[in-house]
Parts: structure tokens; C-alpha cells; sequence
């Protein structure tokens, strides 16, 4: 037996939910024409009467109070499954890396919705390295030196390395816990040769997964983390964080990415790399 439609289904939980076909309708953004159809089409496949007139109210029936008790929540898990998954007109899909994306790019996202407020930007993290022509995003931030084949790259900013600590931690480094990220573990060895600072032994160390964890330790007060200025500036400024060095820049730096093919040269895409050069 086919199943019922989820639009039918959905129709007789909204009726559930409100006292007339009218007002269900309304909920669903349906007519009540269409709402009524729906409920006519699921009685049609189930062969059992869902709802009966009492008055000017539309009544559930026991058949249909037990259908939905049945279903609990299914229609609700589906809809939370499906909506990311839906494409809406005007989105953008973009993937980056955790830490860039709490630490830099949606802190400056309400400046996006001010500038562009019908352009959708749909969000997406992963560590793996994306394949633009084979899934379903538009766009990518990347991480490394911007020699990759077939991907148009826009410099954004390059990374750098500083260490920091909350005010009211003072001292040198090997007084304090040095947090590192186990993601980036080199970050330290790299700061200190690019520095010159003396190398000081590690004997108190915190090994967290991520630097988007290092950064919650250090703002939490537990040592002294070295963080990419980008993520760490509005905490300095704001006098959360403060600076324990000078400031490395690294080889390596952070890109807009995108195919390098005509389809990828929308309207939408060229504001969106223009706006995040513009953020740099």
C-alpha cells in the first residue's frame, strides 16, 4: 500500500490543532479548499472517516485521534531532516571550519543581513577539504597557500600567531598553563621560533580537540593560548584578552574559494566575496 502524502498528514495535525478548517488552513498557508482536499484524499487511501462536523467545528474522529498519537512527532523530525536540505531561492552555501566561523565570520554577519537582507547565507563546518563541483555548496572559505586546481581563491587575510591571556593572568609563560589545541599542536613551537622568544619549557600544559576550545579556556582563565589576532582583536579591544608577545604572520592564509567556471560568477557570489574582502 502506498503511503499517505506528508501535505495530507500535515493537514489533519494542523486540524488537530486548531478548531476549524479555516484556521488550520492558516497555519499551513493553504486554502481551506486545499486543506480540505488533503483531509478528503487521506480518508480516500485509508478508507476511514477522519473528520466529522460538530456544528461549525471540524471534529477528529477516533480513527484519527489514533492515527496521530501514532505518529508523535514523525512529522515534526521530518521537517527538522528536511528544511537545511532544502535549497530557497537566493541562498548561498557555504563551508568552512568551525573556528572561523564562531570566531570571524558570524560575528559580522549582521552587517551581511543590513547590506544584502534577500541573500541567504546557509552555513555549513567541516575539517574536510570540500569538492565545490561535486556538492551542493556555492562557496568555501579554505585554509592554506591558495594553489588549488580548478578553485578561483581570493586572499582574505593572512594568519598570524599571538599569545594571550586573560588580564588578570600575569607572569611569564612557564608560571602559567599553556593551552594548546590538538588540531593545531605546532602553534607554540611555531610562535616561538617566528618570534624569537626563548623556548620555555612546558611544565604545565592543557591539551584541548580544538582552537575554538583553546579560546573558551583562555577566556575562561585557565592559561595562555597563541590564537589567530583575527579571532582574538575584538577581545583585546574589548578588554577581555590581552596580548603577552608580538604578533607572527604566517605562510599560509585564509581564502574565499569558488569553482572556476562561469556558473559560479553569480550576482550573489560576487557581492558575498566582495563583502568579505571588505571584512579584512
Amino acid at each position: 500500500m502506498d503511503l499517505p502524502s506528508t501535505k495530507s498528514l500535515q493537514a489533519l495535525a494542523a486540524l488537530k490543532r486548531a478548531p476549524s478548517l479555516s484556521k488550520a488552513a492558516d497555519r499551513l498557508g493553504v486554502t481551506r479548499s486545499a486543506l480540505s482536499h488533503r483531509i478528503t484524499e487521506l480518508e480516500r487511501q485509508l478508507g476511514i472517516r477522519l473528520v466529522r462536523q460538530a456544528g461549525r467545528c471540524a471534529v477528529l474522529t477516533e480513527d484519527a485521534q489514533a492515527l496521530l498519537a501514532v505518529m508523535g512527532d514523525a512529522l515534526d523530525r521530518i521537517e527538522a531532516a528536511v528544511t537545511p536540505l532544502r535549497r530557497r531561492r537566493g541562498q548561498l552555501r557555504i563551508s568552512t571550519v568551525a573556528t572561523f566561523a564562531s570566531h570571524w565570520l558570524i560575528p559580522r554577519l549582521p552587517d551581511w543581513q543590513r547590506q544584502h537582507p534577500n541573500i541567504e547565507l546557509s552555513i555549513s563546518t567541516t575539517t574536510r577539504m570540500v569538492d565545490l563541483a561535486n556538492e551542493d555548496l556555492d562557496c568555501a572559505i579554505r585554509h592554506g597557500r591558495g594553489n588549488w586546481k580548478g578553485l578561483r581563491a581570493t586572499l582574505l587575510f593572512h594568519e598570524t600567531l599571538l599569545p594571550v591571556a586573560r588580564p588578570d593572568i600575569t607572569g611569564l609563560f612557564s608560571e602559567n598553563t599553556l593551552i594548546r589545541a590538538r588540531s593545531r599542536f605546532r602553534d607554540w613551537n611555531r610562535w616561538w621560533q617566528g618570534s624569537g622568544a626563548p623556548h620555555e619549557p612546558l611544565d604545565r600544559s592543557m591539551i584541548v580537540e580544538t582552537r575554538a576550545q583553546a579560546m573558551d579556556a583562555v577566556l575562561s582563565g585557565l592559561g595562555v593560548a597563541v590564537m589567530d589576532q583575527a579571532y582574538v582583536e575584538p577581545h583585546i579591544k574589548a578588554g577581555r584578552l590581552r596580548a603577552l608577545g608580538t604578533t607572527i604572520t604566517l605562510p599560509e592564509a585564509y581564502y574565499f574559494v569558488a569553482s572556476d567556471t562561469p556558473q559560479s560568477r553569480s550576482e550573489s557570489l560576487r557581492r558575498l566575496e566582495s563583502w568579505l574582502v571588505g571584512q579584512t
